[in-house]
């Protein structure tokens, strides 16, 4: 009689599952950590444009667009604040419009360049890939899809190199 458990039988272990799992793995960490460290070199760079054109608690806003940079258009709401705070501290009109277009140069840059580039290489994703990954997992899962997309596109990524690759030696 068989003594072995019905989990050793069922379900037939999937070709490649260790590598579909550490590129999911590996997609997840670099979606993380792309995502803070974009956050942190926006917040840090907007926050010295913040310091030159002299906003009123300067120190306080960075710290609110590095936090704010890790959700979608939360960076811009901060900076775009900070800029209308410039104007009512009495602030010019040219520095508080330096403020927002500083900003947007680093947005801009930061989201579309640098986090897909940081996202990408941890998983050996192409980077339009990676920008489809990021925008699409937002547009259709929402804030979780910011994560989600470079995950599946990596897994999908994972499985057509997997199935197009050369096929192992059959036994004669």
């Amino acid at each position: 009689m068989a003594t072995r458990s019905a989990s050793t039988c069922w379900p037939p272990p999937i070709a490649g599952s260790a590598g579909l799992a550490e590129s999911m793995a590996s997609a997840v960490r670099g979606t993380v950590n792309g995502t803070i460290l974009v956050a942190v070199g926006e917040g840090i760079l907007i926050g010295i444009g913040f310091m030159l054109a002299g906003v009123p608690n300067a120190a306080l806003f960075a710290v609110l667009t590095t936090a704010f940079a890790m959700l979608p258009l939360g960076a811009w709401l901060a900076f775009g604040t900070a800029a209308i705070v410039l104007i009512l501290a009495g602030g010019s009109i040219l520095a508080a419009a330096a403020v927002a277009g500083w900003g947007a140069v680093v947005m801009l840059i930061g989201d579309n360049f640098v986090q897909p580039a940081l996202i990408g290489g941890a998983v050996r994703l192409p980077f339009l890939w990676t920008l489809f990954g990021i925008l699409g997992g937002l547009e259709t899962f929402g804030l979780i899809g910011l994560f989600l997309g470079p995950v599946l596109m990596a897994a999908l990524l994972t499985i057509w190199r997997q199935q197009s690759g050369p096929a192992p030696d059959q036994p004669s």
